[in-house]
C-alpha cells in the first residue's frame, strides 16, 4: 500500500459530489478518506479522478472504516485496463520522487534492534566493513542516493571509516544502510571528511539492525535459473525473468513494475523455474513484495512465495537449493575415518585432560554413528567440508530431544597450508550453515538450537554462547550452567577399592533404590514445573506427555540407534528423597558421553544427605553398565538445591561435590548447556560472519569515556 500526501490526489462521487483525499492506493485497490460516509456494497459506482495523465478509474465502495479525521473508504476497481495500470505506476512513482508519496506496505521484520553498546557497535561495524557486504547511501524515506563500497578503516581519526563513492557525495544527512545475509544496518552520517575519492564517515552512535528473512538464499550466476508464467490477469502478458536468488520455499527475480504489473497478493497457478535449460521445477505461487532490491542497484525486484506442484518437484527443488547454498560441504557418513584425524588434529581428544587411547574404543561405533545418521536427515547429520588433504572442518548434530537439535564436536584443522584466517573462517562458516540449513529443512519440528559449552572453548563461546546471552531477558533463551563430571561403568579393581575407603558408613535406614512407578515419575514432573525454567522443560521433553522420549526414541530406533530415558528413585518409607534422570545413546555419538548423562533431582524442599546421592550414582552405574556403556556423565548443577549449601558454594568453586567424589567421578569442567529458539539461529550466523570477518582491517579503538 502507498501512503500519500492529503493534497496528492482528489476524487469525486459521479452521483452525490462528494469529495475524497486519497490516502493510498495500489494497482487493484484504492484507499480514500471522504468528507462524508457512503454505505458500501449498494452498487454505488464512484469515478476517481487521478491525474490528467491517468483516465478516471470507476470502482464501488468496498468498505468504510471510521477514523478521527474522516472515514477511510476502500474501492475495488473492476475491470482494469493494462494501460491505466501503467499509467497508475507511473503516477505513483513519479508521487514517491516528489515525496508526496511513502511506501508502506513493507512486510514487518522479524527481529528488529537497537545496539548502543559502544563494544559491540565496533565490533558490528568492524566485520560489515571487512567483509565488504553491499552498502548504500539512503535519505529519510530510504530512497537510494548512491551506492557505496566499504575501503578501510583508519583508527586514529576522528572519523574512521572509508568509502568508496561513485560521485558527488549525497547531501547531509543521510544515512548508511550495509545488507547482509540475513540483516540491514542502518546508521545516520550527520558529518563526513572528503579524502581524496573516498568518503569519511565517523563511528556511529547506535545501530538499528532489522531482519526480514527467515533464512539464507543462494544467488545463482547470471542467466543460470529463469521464472517464467503468464500474467492471471491479462493472459496475453507471458513474464519470464532472471533469479535473483532463491530459497526452499521462495525466489527473488527481477521485473520492471510498468511491464510485468506485479503486487503483493497476486496468485500465480501455474508458473516453472527452469536451471541451465536441463532442469524443470512446477510450482504455484503468490507475489509477497516488489522493489528495490536493498543493495540499491536501482532495478526492481519481485519476491514470490513458492509451493510444489508434487512431492517430486519439492524434493528435487529441496536438494537443488542445499547444493547452492553449501556447495562445498557434504554430509553423506563417507568421511568418518578423516573425521576422526580431524578430531585429533584440532585438540578435541586433549580436552580435559584426555587422551585420543581414551577414545579409541569408540572409533568403530562412531564410523557405524556417521553412516546411520546420514541416511536419517530427519535425526541429523555429520557435515564435514573435505578438500584434497581430508576433511577441513565438521561438526554434528541430532535430534536430541522431540523440539531440540543438539549440535556438538565442532573441529577445524588447526593450520591451513592453501591459506590465512579468511580460508579458515570459511570452513567455519561453510560448516555451520550446511549444517544449520539441514536442520531447518529436514526437521521442521525442532523449536530449540542446543549445544553444551565448555568456558574455556574460544570460537564456540563466541559462536554459541554470545547470541543466546542477549535474549534470556526475553525468555527466549537459557543459559544454565553445569559441572561435568564423568565416570567409567567398569572400574579397575585397585580403583574399585580407594572409591571403598571413601564411600560412607551406609544410606539411611530404610533408603532404597530402584526404578520408579509411573506415579512416581509423575511427581519428578511436579517437582520440576514447579522448581525449573518453563524453556529447560520444554528444551528437554521434562514435561508429562514427552518425558518418556517415547517418540524421539522410536524414530532414533528406525535409523538402528538407542535413545533411552529412565527415572531412577531414592525410597524412604514416607516419601521419596530423590530421582536421577538418566539418558543413553549409542556409543560413538558423543564421544565424550555428554548425551550418556545423569542429572539428579531432589524431591523434597530441603538438601538430600550425600549418601543418598551418591547411591543413586551408583545406581546410575549400574544402569549403563547393563547397558554395556563405557562411561556416563553427571551434570552437575551448582545452584541447584540438591546438597547442602557449602557443598554448593564449594562446588561453585571447582572443588568437586562430595556425593560425586565419593561416587568415583572425576571433574571434566565447567561448562553452559545453551538453548537458543530456533527463529534465532539466522543471528548465530550473523554472528558467526563477524567472528570470522577478514583481518585486513584493523580494530576501532575502544569509545572514549
Amino acid at each position: 500500500m502507498l501512503t500519500l500526501a492529503p493534497h496528492a490526489l482528489t476524487g469525486r462521487d459521479v452521483d452525490e459530489k462528494k469529495t475524497f483525499r486519497v490516502l493510498a492506493l495500489d494497482a487493484e485497490t484504492l484507499q480514500a478518506r471522504m468528507d462524508s460516509p457512503c454505505d458500501p456494497g449498494l452498487g454505488a459506482r464512484h469515478m476517481l479522478e487521478l491525474h490528467a495523465d491517468v483516465e478516471p478509474l470507476l470502482g464501488e465502495v468496498v468498505e468504510v472504516v471510521p477514523a478521527p479525521a474522516g472515514p477511510i473508504v476502500d474501492y475495488a476497481v473492476k475491470e482494469l485496463p493494462l494501460q491505466a495500470v501503467r499509467e497508475l505506476l507511473t503516477l505513483i512513482d513519479r508521487l514517491l520522487a516528489r515525496g508526496l508519496a511513502v511506501q508502506n506496505d513493507v512486510g514487518v521484520p522479524r527481529e528488529r534492534e537497537i545496539i548502543v553498546e559502544p563494544r559491540r557497535i565496533r565490533e558490528v561495524v568492524r566485520a560489515l566493513m571487512a567483509n565488504r557486504f553491499p552498502a548504500r547511501a539512503v535519505n529519510a524515506e530510504g530512497r537510494t542516493l548512491m551506492r557505496l563500497v566499504p575501503a578501510d578503516i583508519v583508527p586514529e581519526e576522528t572519523h574512521p571509516l572509508e568509502w568508496h563513492v561513485e560521485d558527488v557525495y549525497p547531501d547531509l544527512p543521510f544515512f548508511i544502510e550495509i545488507t547482509t545475509r540475513f540483516s540491514v544496518f542502518r546508521f545516520a552520517v550527520g558529518r563526513i571528511e572528503a579524502r581524496g575519492e573516498r568518503m569519511a564517515t565517523a563511528v556511529p552512535q547506535h545501530i538499528e539492525r532489522t531482519r526480514h528473512r527467515a533464512w539464507t538464499r543462494a544467488r545463482p550466476r547470471e542467466g543460470e535459473g529463469l521464472i517464467s508464467f503468464h500474467h492471471p490477469r491479462w493472459p496475453d502478458l507471458r513474464i519470464r525473468r532472471s533469479l535473483v536468488d532463491v530459497s526452499f520455499d521462495g525466489a527473488a527475480f527481477d521485473t520492471k513494475r510498468l511491464t510485468d504489473i506485479l503486487y503483493p497478493g497476486l496468485v500465480i497457478r501455474d508458473l516453472s523455474i527452469q536451471w541451465n535449460d536441463r532442469e524443470r521445477f512446477d510450482f504455484q505461487g503468490v507475489v509477497r513484495h516488489t522493489g528495490h532490491p536493498a543493495g540499491g542497484s536501482g532495478d526492481d525486484v519481485a519476491g514470490m512465495l513458492l509451493t510444489p506442484r508434487s512431492e517430486d518437484d519439492g524434493q528435487r527443488w529441496g536438494e537443488h537449493v542445499l547444493r547452492l547454498l553449501s556447495p562445498h560441504t557434504r554430509a553423506d557418513g563417507a568421511f568418518s575415518e578423516q573425521v576422526w584425524d580431524l578430531l585429533g588434529r584440532a585438540g578435541y581428544f586433549s580436552l580435559s585432560g584426555k587422551s585420543e587411547s581414551d577414545f579409541l574404543p569408540q572409533k568403530a561405533a562412531f564410523a557405524r554413528f556417521s553412516r546411520q545418521v546420514a541416511c536419517a536427515p530427519g535425526l541429523g547429520s555429520q557435515v564435514v567440508r573435505p578438500s584434497g588433504r581430508g576433511v577441513e572442518g565438521s561438526v554434528s548434530a541430532v535430534r536430541a530431544y522431540e523440539k531440540s537439535t543438539f549440535f556438538f564436536q565442532m573441529a577445524r584443522q588447526p593450520t591451513l597450508g592453501m591459506s590465512s584466517a579468511t580460508a579458515r573462517g570459511q570452513i567455519l562458516r561453510d560448516i555451520h550453515v550446511d549444517m544449520l540449513t539441514r536442520t531447518h529443512r529436514a526437521s521442521p519440528g525442532t523449536e530449540w538450537f542446543m549445544a553444551m559449552v565448555q568456558d574455556s572453548a574460544r570460537f564456540p563461546r563466541l559462536a554459541y554462547y554470545d547470541i543466546p546471552r542477549r535474549y534470556v531477558e526475553s525468555g527466549r533463551s537459557l543459559i544454565v550452567p553445569f559441572r561435568a563430571l564423568q565416570t567409567k561403568t567398569f572400574e579397575p579393581e585397585a580403583a574399585a577399592e580407594d572409591m571403598a575407603s571413601t564411600l560412607p558408613p551406609t544410606v539411611p535406614r530404610g533408603v532404597t533404590f530402584g526404578v520408579a512407578t509411573d506415579e512416581e515419575r509423575a511427581l519428578v514432573c511436579a517437582f520440576l514445573a514447579r522448581t525449573r525454567k518453563p524453556i529447560y522443560l520444554d528444551a528437554l521433553d521434562l514435561v508429562p506427555d514427552r518425558f518418556d522420549l517415547a517418540r524421539v526414541s522410536s524414530e532414533w530406533g528406525k535409523a538402528g540407534l538407542v535413545r533411552k530415558r529412565e527415572v531412577l528413585i531414592a525410597r524412604s518409607p514416607d516419601a521419596p528423597w530423590a530421582a536421577a534422570i538418566v539418558e543413553l545413546v549409542d556409543d560413538g555419538v558423543h564421544l565424550f558421553g555428554l548425551l550418556d548423562a545423569v542429572r539428579l533431582v531432589a524431591l523434597r524442599d530441603e538438601a538430600v544427605p550425600d549418601a543418598i546421592l551418591t547411591g543413586l550414582l551408583d545406581a546410575a552405574r549400574t544402569f549403563y553398565k547393563s547397558h554395556s556403556k563405557l562411561l556416563f556423565t553427571y551434570h552437575f548443577d551448582p545452584n541447584d538445591s540438591l546438597c547442602r549449601a557449602d557443598e554448593r558454594e564449594a562446588a561453585a568453586g571447582r572443588a568437586m561435590p562430595e556425593h560425586a567424589l565419593r561416587a568415583g567421578f572425576q571433574d571434566m569442567g565447567n561448562a553452559f548447556l545453551i538453548l537458543l529458539r530456533w527463529e534465532l539461529v539466522t543471528e548465530m550466523l550473523e554472528q558467526i560472519d563477524q567472528i570470522v570477518a577478514p583481518r585486513d582491517l584493523p580494530p576501532l579503538p575502544p569509545a572514549t569515556p
